[in-house]
Parts: C-alpha cells; structure tokens; sequence
C-alpha cells in the first residue's frame, strides 16, 4: 500500500510538474513584482503558492461534479486537454512568451494601479492554467471512480504532490532573484526547452487515452445494443 502510495505520488509529481513549470515563471514574477519590497515579494510568492494549490486541489475534488453538470464525458476532456497541453509544449519548445502581447498589456495597468498580481495573472492563466487543470482532471479520474478508502488514498496522494509542486512554486519565486542570475535567462530558456518535450509527450499520451476512452465506450454501447435486439 505504501508503495502504491508513493507510486501515485511520484507519478502525479511527475505529469504536473512539466506543465507547471515553476522555474519558466521567475522572469515574469521579476519583471511583475519589480517594484516591490523584498518583505512585499515574500508576501506575493506565498499567496501564488498557496493560491496555486488550492485552485488545483478544488478542480481535483469537485471536477467530476463540473463535468457532470455540464455533461461531459472524461475522455472529451482528456483530448481537450491533450491539445492544449501539446500547445502549451509547442510553444515551451520555441520559447515563446508564456504570456500574450494583450495580456502583456493588461499587466502594466494592473501594475500601475498596484493590484494584487499573486492570483491573476501569476496563478491563473500562468501557472494553473487550462493546461494543469485538464492533468488534475485526468489524476483525478486515476484515482478511481467510487467513493471507497483507495480512492481517497489516491486522491491525498495527488494532493501531495500539488502541495510539494507549491512548495517549489514559492521556493522558486522567492529566489527568483538568485535563480536569474545563477541560470541566466538562456539558461531559463533552455530548462522551459527541455521541459517543453516532456509537454509534448504528456500532450500526445492525454489525447490517445482520451481516444482510447471514447473508442471503448463506443463498441461497449454498440454491443449492448446488438445483444438487446430481438431475435
């Protein structure tokens, strides 16, 4: 049981982390928090992390229930979210922005105004985007589907790996200073790069099991159709 634990721990750290990526967030923070005081930058990093664990912790839990008012099917949003995490390592590859030239812009009024920065943008679309939260979606359905003590067990798993996956989230953005000048923005560059294959991965993985989901559920409902029919 305790490796079963681990296992899923290990593994959940391991799908989320790539698309999180909290080391590719550190110029951004910089440049977002650059005129704040040290004690004001401790106090932003800690409200990204934690805010960052609790918006994957709430979709983790109450996903299912999100999907089912809407009527979706899970392996809809594993395909979904294949594609926008494939997206999402395209770009990791180019090094391209991980913020857009409007949302750029939205930023420097947000900053001129001296709003709180730690929810929007650096949380949400930045480090719990639409990416992370279709991974936590497919955890979750990893987890099992019955409410029993396994599936529990899973899901605390999960929630640990989100928790340690914040830990770094703060670690790094209150280093973010050092970091910079450790690495180099090439060397941030290069990291976000790398990452970027193991994105692309995840991506295609999510998509065929999405496809794979579907296809199954296809011949299960032809099939109970074809042995319904009168003879």
């Amino acid at each position: 049981m305790v490796e079963d634990l681990l296992t899923f721990v290990l593994g959940s750290f391991a799908s989320l982390f790539p698309i999180v990526d909290p080391l590719g967030a550190v110029p951004i923070f910089l440049i977002l928090a650059a005129g704040y005081s040290p004690e004001l930058q401790q106090k932003c990093a800690l409200k990204t992390s934690l805010s960052f664990v609790g918006v994957l912790v709430f979709f983790l839990l109450v996903g299912d229930g999100i999907l089912e008012f809407f009527g979706l099917a899970m392996s809809g949003v594993k395909v979904a979210g294949g594609i926008v995490i494939f997206e999402s390592g395209w770009e990791a590859l180019k090094a391209e922005p991980r913020l857009t030239p409007t949302e750029e812009e939205a930023l420097s009024c947000q900053i001129q105004e001296h709003k709180d920065i730690s929810f929007i943008p650096l949380t949400i679309p930045l480090l719990a985007g639409p990416g992370a939260i279709a991974v936590t979606l497919g955890l979750a359905a990893q987890a099992g589907e019955t409410l029993s003590s396994e599936t529990i067990l899973h899901l605390g798993a999960i929630i640990v790996a989100i928790v340690l996956i914040g830990i770094l989230v703060y670690g790094c953005l209150i280093l973010s200073r050092r970091l910079l000048n450790l690495l180099g923005e090439n060397g941030i560059i290069a990291f976000t790069r790398l990452l970027g294959l193991f994105i692309l991965a995840l991506g295609v993985q999510l998509i065929l099991s999405g496809l794979e989901d579907w296809i199954e559920g296809l011949f299960s409902t032809y099939l109970s159709d074809l042995i319904s029919l009168p003879r």
